[in-house]
Order: C-alpha cells, then structure tokens, then sequence
C-alpha cells in the first residue's frame, strides 16, 4: 500500500471524528475498537510532527538574530 502525505489538520478532524463516533455510540463495539486503534495511531502521528516543529523553533530561537545555529542545539526528535 502506497503511503500518503500526512497532514497534521486533516489528522485532528479524523481523530475528532472518531472520538465523536465512539462517544456518541454510533458504532459497534467491533468498529469503536477498530476506530479506537485508527485514532490511537492518528495521535501518535501528531504528537511526532509537534516534537518536531517545537525542535524546529528551539532551533531557530537558539540561532539568535544573526541566523547560525549553533551545533549543540541540533537534536533529534529521539533525543527529546
């Protein structure tokens, strides 16, 4: 299966959309389960793009106003 581009906004309103399903009993109990797995996954996706951009800010606040990034502040996201 062919991956898709991940977008963080589209992600959220997915998740949001499951959380309201299950909550709202919509669905059966086998389709909560499996939503619940679907959401799960959704989460654990944005929490990753969000480590990533606050990374990316601490980055550029480090830089200072002439632009170098100094080579201490490069971590990545598993050094968090």
């Amino acid at each position: 299966m062919a991956k898709t581009k991940f977008e963080f906004e589209t992600a959220i309103s997915r998740a949001e959309e499951i959380a309201g399903s299950i909550e709202q009993g919509r669905i059966g109990l086998e389709d909560s389960i499996k939503q619940f797995e679907e959401g799960m996954a959704l989460i654990r996706q944005c929490r990753q793009v969000l480590n990533e951009a606050e990374l990316r800010i601490q980055t550029l606040e480090a830089s200072g106003a002439d632009g170098a990034v100094p080579a201490a502040t490069m971590k990545t996201v598993d050094e968090a």
